[in-house]
């Protein structure tokens, strides 16, 4: 007629235990994506900010040889990027929680943001 009460339990105790093991399973595939998500972004604003620096450099490079021509001595040139240099680090230090949030803020953003459009993609 029916299963016998003993064979239910069985059966319904490997079922909790199949269920349960998927969970887990799930929850460690979600966990891969979020810090795989994070590596991504990660390394794509690393790579950003490599070229920014860069960049900067190279102006700054500029400024200090169109200083130097300016005012006939190219040291002073240099001399005058370097106070400029000082000036940003000092105000880099006077402003560092602020940044530090800032950056904080904008890098917890483009997480959600990201898990929201692929949320939405699905």
């Amino acid at each position: 007629m029916g299963k016998e009460p003993g064979e239910l339990l069985e059966e319904l105790k490997n079922r909790i235990l199949d269920y349960t093991g998927m969970q887990l399973e799930l929850l460690k595939l979600n966990a891969y994506e979020r810090i795989a998500k994070l590596i991504a972004i990660l390394s794509q604003s690393l790579v950003l900010v490599i070229l920014m620096v860069f960049g900067i450099l190279f102006a700054f490079l500029t400024l200090a040889f169109f200083l130097g021509e300016l005012w006939n001595c190219l040291s002073l040139g240099f001399l005058a990027v370097f106070g400029i240099y000082v000036l940003l680090a000092l105000l880099m230090l006077v402003l560092k929680k602020k940044i530090r949030t800032n950056v904080m803020n904008t890098v917890i953003k483009a997480i959600l943001e990201k898990e929201e459009n692929d949320d939405d993609t699905e």
